[in-house]
């Protein structure tokens, strides 16, 4: 029997963000020294309150366990910056440093390959300007459909980056607000981007959120970027990541019962078989978008039913929100 392949030391930087969660950080902070990267960045947000300050600072003294030859950088903000400009402000100062890399959020475990599937891709495909980011999650590792390779090519993808891995060339069109959503919204060229029209109305919806504040999020803004710039994410074709961070403590992921709560996580194998063709796989992007990203049928109902009503600025609903202020909420 053959030995088992070794693998190559992980030259590629790491970036783990973090906040004040020492339990999921510490998981990952495990899994980062197992792959014993010869750079790591370490960035932790500001507590929001006295309380919080020293659950800060047992996720920061987690820098004090680096133990193998490794250069260290720290990040360690003194005020709270929120998970939007939080972790969008340790990406770029990611970046600035690096022209290439692998971001880990505290909540973001991965298996051993998955630093390898990045950092042999980040080689790859390093000047080609089609590929935005490559992920290490893959929720739809059950796809009937078949992969020609290892990974195959993504478009429709929104949120939840869980471990991933890019360049600065990517990174240097990212806008934390947006700037560019009101008028893209108006293109007729975007109207052809979509699959159909329910990954058209939910992105409108989810886009508009976040623009407009009411979705505490750093990454659809990376989403739009790639949808501006006609680039393409890589998946692997198994899940390497688990997200670790569902329940009370987590952001957006609060919900045990959110079919995204999997633990399907598992080692790729190598050498890694690249597809043949670098086309958009646009059935599998449709099963997962609807699957893993679009709306409920009962948000979909209650927004068209907001629609025909006017919208939230219409009259027929002002007026029903005035009469329930009137009536203390009830």
């Amino acid at each position: 029997m053959p030995e088992p392949q070794q693998a190559p030391p992980l030259t590629t930087p790491v970036l783990l963000i973090a906040f004040n969660r020492i339990a999921p950080t510490r998981q990952v902070f495990n899994a980062i020294r197992a792959a014993r990267p010869t750079k790591l960045y370490l960035a932790c947000d500001g507590p929001r309150n006295p309380e919080e300050a020293l659950r800060c600072e047992e996720v920061r003294a987690l820098a004090r366990e680096v133990d193998w030859p490794c250069e260290l950088h720290t990040r360690f903000n003194e005020r709270n910056l929120g998970l939007r400009k939080g972790v969008s402000s340790a990406i770029a100062w990611f970046f600035e440093h690096e022209p290439e890399g692998i971001v880990l959020e505290d909540d973001t475990l991965p298996v051993p390959t998955f630093f390898r599937f990045c950092q042999e891709l980040l080689e790859r495909y390093r000047h080609d300007e089609r590929v935005w980011v490559i992920m290490g999650n893959n929720l739809m590792d059950d796809w009937p459909g078949g992969t020609d390779g290892s990974y195959y090519y993504s478009a429709h993808g929104y949120g939840a980056p869980w471990g991933w891995a890019s360049w600065r060339r990517t990174w240097s069109h990212y806008d934390v607000d947006m700037g560019q959503w009101p008028a893209l919204k108006q293109s007729p060229l975007l109207k052809d981007f979509f699959l159909d029209r329910r990954e058209e109305e939910d992105v409108h919806s989810m886009f508009d959120y976040v623009h407009c504040g009411r979705m505490n999020s750093w990454s659809y803004q990376l989403d739009i970027t790639r949808v501006m710039n006609h680039g393409l994410n890589i998946l692997p074709a198994v899940n390497l990541i688990r997200n670790i961070g569902f329940g009370a403590d987590g952001t957006h992921t609060v919900d045990l019962s959110d079919p995204r709560n999997k633990d399907t996580a598992r080692d790729i194998v190598f050498p890694l078989q690249h597809p043949r063709f670098m086309m958009l796989d646009a059935r599998r992007d449709r099963a997962y978008f609807r699957r893993f990203i679009g709306s409920t049928p009962s948000y979909r109902f209650k927004r068209s039913l907001k629609a025909l009503l006017g919208g939230p600025d219409g009259a027929l609903l002002k007026s029903l929100s005035s009469i329930k202020a009137k009536l203390g909420g009830r």
